[in-house]
């Protein structure tokens, strides 16, 4: 694995004490803010203040087995990446009608069946391959950065579509971002490792100056015990087969999450990247699921694999594997040490509003690099088109599916649900009538390469494959048919045919004429000088080149060039 240039320090590497200590404190300030989640659910059980604290602080334990569990150097647990977890909006909807059906013990118990859901998932994701294609995928992590921002967006404005921000707000958010872009963009020493953390201790003190933290909060964080065991005896667990859909579709999405966040670190962490590592991918994706069913032993809310802080890791270029360790002494401390909790409990809410915002960008984008890394056809269009205006039509109106059947509302009523079941359902429907072989023929009298090239764009089209690996088919495919007809004495026709197994695509061209031998060299300058064999070598290696694996077999007075290409 070959370190990009925008990473200062790769996961396998050790930073200074000074900074894995400051990048975790990092980490672990943009994982806080996403306390609100089992926040919001608590409330709505109408859980009182003092188990509402615990049900915090237990979250942080939560927290700490999820990071290590992704840290993991060995075994089939974890993604091998720096990958902290966070609560997630992707449990909300369901999570909040479990609250009202059964109190926080029926969250909990759905919530370790989510869990065990996402378990199963990783032990066949390879398989669903074809059913949850990396695009979409991509959409899902695209709309929890578009979650985020909008989330963030309200923390600071309410929720009203009137929401006005007050000047001193304005103030605070906007020095908070601006600190964090100047130190992002502009500073290339150590301080840009650390621009999230800086940005929210200006936002934190501005905050002080001008009243919006009280000194009765302040006086309150600093009341509270120096050490203190969180409370389990509260902990009780329900199930309810009402909710078995809602929370299994909940799973799944978490699932689709965590594929695309560890392929965006595997990204990150590679410049020499060029397809998504599976191992890496089942092993997080199991990890996630174990997590998710840790939080529901511990009494909170689910999570999985953070998008948020993979744009912080993007955003610093510090990516190893050693902060975790450091990520989780830190959550384990808070849960044991209330004062930390308090801490942040009083952020202002224009402090968590620049942090969100500016991590929502980066989320954003690494979706929309995942989607269009693919060959995107009509079909595939339609269902990231489809899934999107989904999510947008219940974001904007919250009611538009208030009229389905009670059963059905949990599944419309979270825009991130209904979006990843429109986009999955699409995809099934649109995998009809794609042809995994397809074929063509070429005249060598008439050669257009400019068919050969729509006719492998559109195969590549519908079976979603990488544009990287779609281009390197269509310039070996155009090389081969060039060197056959000028060097082959071909006679006749040739066949072109394309096949895909959603792992590698082949290309197999068939004529009658001589073989055209690939060799692992390139030929030297005498061979070139050897007239038209030297150059029939060449073409035959520079096609070579761009396959992983090519090959001749001539049988009955029929050649066959095979072309196999790693996707």
């Amino acid at each position: 694995m070959k370190k990009p240039p925008s990473l200062v320090y790769g996961s396998d590497e050790t930073p200074p004490t000074a900074i894995t200590v400051i990048s975790a404190f990092q980490h672990v300030a943009v994982m806080a803010m996403f306390l609100i989640y089992p926040l919001i659910v608590a409330r709505a059980a109408g859980a009182p203040p003092a188990e509402i604290v615990n049900v915090l602080r237990l979250s942080m334990l939560a927290l700490a087995v999820a990071v290590l569990l992704q840290a993991l150097a060995r075994g089939p647990v974890g993604s091998r990446f720096l990958a902290p977890s966070i609560f997630t909006g992707v449990y909300l909807a369901p999570s909040l009608l479990a609250a009202q059906q059964g109190g926080l013990p029926l969250v909990w118990g759905m919530t370790i069946f989510a869990g065990l859901v996402e378990i199963g998932l990783s032990r066949v994701w390879s398989r669903l391959r074809a059913f949850v294609p990396p695009e979409t995928a991509g959409m899902v992590v695209f709309l929890v950065g578009v979650i985020i921002g909008l989330a963030s967006l309200r923390v600071l404005l309410g929720e009203g579509h009137d929401g006005m921000v007050a000047g001193g707000d304005a103030l605070i958010a906007g020095a908070s971002l601006a600190t964090m872009i100047g130190l992002n963009i502009w500073n290339k020493g150590r301080l840009r490792l650390f621009c999230i953390l800086a940005g929210m201790a200006v936002g934190y003190a501005l905050s002080g100056l001008t009243g919006h933290i009280s000194a009765a909060s302040v006086d309150g964080v600093l009341a509270q015990p120096l050490l203190a065991l969180p409370s389990v005896s509260h902990l009780a667990w329900a199930f309810d087969w009402s909710l078995v859909i809602p929370f299994a579709v909940s799973g799944l999405a978490a699932a689709m999450s965590a594929t695309a966040v560890v392929t965006t670190y595997q990204r990150l962490n590679d410049a020499d990247w060029v397809r998504p590592e599976p191992r890496s991918i089942a092993g997080g994706i199991f990890g996630d699921g174990i997590a998710a069913v840790v939080a529901g032993l511990l009494g909170t809310h689910g999570l999985t694999i953070s998008t948020a802080n993979v744009g912080l890791v993007a955003a610093t270029g510090v990516a190893s594997r050693r902060i975790a360790f450091v990520i989780a002494a830190i959550l384990v401390l808070g849960a044991f040490q209330p004062t930390l909790v308090g801490v942040l409990t009083i952020m202002p809410p224009p402090v968590m509003t620049a942090a969100l915002l500016f991590t929502a960008v980066f989320i954003m984008i690494g979706g929309i690099q995942i989607m269009s890394a693919r060959v995107l056809d009509p079909r595939r269009t339609l269902v990231i088109g489809a899934g999107m205006l989904s999510f947008f039509a219940v974001s904007v109106f919250p009611r538009a599916f208030a009229g389905v059947p009670h059963w059905a509302q949990p599944l419309t009523s979270s825009p991130l649900v209904l979006a990843t079941l429109v986009a999955l359902s699409l995809n099934g429907l649109f995998r009809i009538g794609i042809r995994r072989r397809v074929a063509m023929t070429i005249e060598p009298g008439a050669l257009a390469l400019d068919e050969v090239e729509r006719f492998i764009e559109r195969a590549a089209g519908g079976w979603g494959a990488r544009r990287d690996v779609a281009t390197r088919v269509e310039w070996a495919v155009q090389q081969a048919l060039e060197a056959l007809i000028h060097h082959a004495e071909v006679r006749g026709a040739i066949g072109l045919e394309l096949s895909f197994d959603e792992f590698d695509i082949d290309a197999r061209l068939v004529y009658a004429g001589q073989a055209l031998e690939v060799p692992d060299r390139a030929p030297s300058h005498d061979d070139l000088l050897d007239g038209e064999d030297g150059l029939r070598r060449m073409a035959a290696y520079l096609v070579g080149r761009q396959a992983d694996r090519a090959h001749s077999v001539t049988a009955q007075g029929v050649t066959t060039l095979h072309l196999h290409f790693k996707h």
